[in-house]
């Protein structure tokens, strides 16, 4: 046990940060969220979704269709605890421990190809231990977020993939791993074949080797299910209704205009072709600033106008700001070891180790946000390792001497967790989606015969259907879904419930009604000691900012 204490630390540290208080932090739900939990309770009750589709792959959510894996890892979550927000987030939290024994792994499984001098295991549990504390893992497992078990699910293929390249493993384990990172996230269709082939491409011959093994009938057969399974994910999520998300997203789909003084300067004349002022020009400088932008100051260690409060713990980037030392010793080490004279195997383990890091970014390159936590979390990943080995180098070189930079370092993750737990609520009250369930409680407390519900803030039907238990059979017959174009949509009724804009002079005239309105639908001027009001309450962020206004009338 003495000889793993640092990844036994490591585990538990990892497992208190993405357990404790997973219910209150972020303190709401995001529309995702309650629409995966309540369409895992309905597959849990009905064996179909909310619209009615009997166990689908891919599940239509507001007009918009995502892979439906992360529902279904939801479902046993809602059985066992409920619906409510801990059985949501929890298949996060749970991935994001596993993948530190994952990080743990790979790290000791790629420093160790073929090498016999290259210490393994402290570095290797030091790669654990930084994942384990990352504010952009442990954030990420605080919220039911497809990327975060695609993260996991990915680290274990590679780990998988590298065991069958030395002859430690068969093909199945890393193919499954990878066909279920296909079915959790969309952007796993890019992420996953580039980082597969990375690793194929950096130890082909050995590849190649262990992979003819399987060129004969029986094996073809048995890989036959994964390549099927793999390419059903993959096209399926490609065309059709269920494309919609890629392609709108996609940077390739935005066509602004040129700038016309810009267009004469490549020449003139019928003939002349624009080499510097046209639209792929213009795309290709678009992708590489936004790939560039995931290597910045701003976005990794401080907090940057371009990162939103949901996507890292307000007022820090998404990385310990002391963390920057540690992968520049990371990033000395492993340049060390491609100087000539070095050994061929860590070599390779350099450039499997940067490969990561660089192809990471590029599926959130691809898309019209500047910079997405989201989609580049995986990045989170190379991170670690890197930072893990930088511990490393920094123990060999200085030894007793860098206890109190360590001692700094851990003393700046508590300052950061502190904010997270005890002080983020603030920000994260508006971009959670804080009020919905104190509202849905009133509703249910304070029966009426109708009740009239703001979507002024989006969706409010959803967060009605979880914080009810709604029962599912009941709203699959009515489905009151309407579709409004692509990514959007609405429910303008829920049995006596409506989802609707109203006034101040509508309420003055409705009796025996509940009134869910923002301060803009019940200003500051309605009257609410009249005769015909029963109940008046009103619901604030923690920094005072009025989210709803509930108002009840008489009979």
């Amino acid at each position: 046990m003495k000889k793993y204490l640092i990844l036994i630390v490591a585990l538990i540290l990892g497992s208190i940060l993405r357990l404790w208080q997973l219910s209150a932090v972020p303190n709401g739900l995001t529309w995702d969220e309650a629409a995966i939990g309540y369409n895992a309770y309905s597959i849990l009750k009905t064996g179909r979704d909310e619209h009615g589709a009997f166990l689908p792959v891919v599940f239509k959510s507001f007009g918009d269709y995502k892979p439906g894996a992360y529902i279904y890892l939801t479902v046993p979550s809602v059985a066992i605890f409920g619906l409510n927000e801990f059985a949501v987030r929890f298949p996060s939290a749970l991935a994001g421990i596993l993948g530190i024994l994952g990080i743990y792994l790979l790290t000791k499984t790629i420093l160790s190809l073929g090498s016999k001098t290259t210490s393994t295991e402290l570095p290797s549990q030091l790669s654990a231990l930084a994942f384990a504390i990352s504010p952009w893992s442990v954030h990420f497992s605080h919220g039911a977020w497809e990327v975060n078990v695609f993260s996991t699910l990915t680290i274990f293929a590679l780990y998988y993939l590298l065991r069958f390249i030395r002859n430690k493993s068969s093909l199945y384990p890393s193919l499954l791993f990878a066909c279920l990172s296909l079915a959790m996230y969309q952007a796993a269709k890019l992420l996953t074949p580039l980082v597969f082939l990375l690793f194929v491409a950096i130890y082909w011959k050995d590849f190649w080797q262990e992979f003819s093994k399987y060129l004969n009938p029986g094996k073809l057969l048995r890989l036959a299910p994964f390549i099927l399974f793999g390419a059903w994910i993959f096209f399926g999520s490609l065309f059709g209704s269920a494309g919609n998300r890629l392609s709108t997203l996609s940077i390739f789909n935005y066509k602004p205009n040129l700038a016309e003084k810009a267009l004469p300067i490549d020449g003139v004349g019928s003939l002349a072709i624009p080499l510097f002022h046209n639209q792929t020009e213009l795309s290709t400088s678009l992708v590489l600033s936004r790939y560039m932008w995931h290597f910045s100051p701003e976005v990794l260690f401080y907090e940057g106008s371009i990162i939103t409060e949901r996507g890292h713990i307000p007022g820090l980037g998404i990385l310990n700001p002391l963390e920057f030392i540690l992968l520049t010793f990371g990033f000395i080490w492993l340049v060390r070891q491609l100087a000539p004279g070095t050994h061929d195997s860590p070599s390779k383990s350099t450039l499997l180790i940067l490969g990561l890091l660089l192809i990471a970014p590029v599926p959130a390159s691809l898309t019209l946000a500047e910079f997405s936590t989201v989609r580049a979390l995986f990045m989170a990943v190379p991170l670690a390792m890197i930072s893990g080995i930088g511990m490393y180098y920094l123990l060999r070189l200085l030894r007793l001497m860098v206890l109190p930079l360590f001692l700094l370092y851990f003393l700046l993750v508590f300052y950061v967790f502190d904010s997270y737990f005890l002080h983020s609520q603030t920000a994260f009250s508006t971009e959670y989606n804080y009020g919905y369930k104190q509202v849905v409680e009133i509703i249910k407390e304070n029966p009426t015969k109708r009740v009239i519900f703001t979507d002024v803030f989006g969706q409010p039907y959803i967060y009605y259907l979880f914080y009810t238990a709604f029962d599912p059979k009941t709203y699959q017959a009515s489905d009151g879904f309407v579709d409004g174009g692509l990514d959007v949509g609405k429910v303008n009724k829920l049995a006596n419930v409506e989802f609707r804009q109203f006034s101040s002079p509508e309420i003055m005239t409705e009796k025996d009604t509940l009134f869910v309105g923002s301060e803009g639908n019940i200003n500051n001027q309605f009257d609410i000691t009249s005769p015909n009001i029963a109940l008046f309450r009103q619901f604030q962020t923690p920094d005072n900012h009025i989210i709803f206004r509930v108002i009840k009338t008489k009979p």
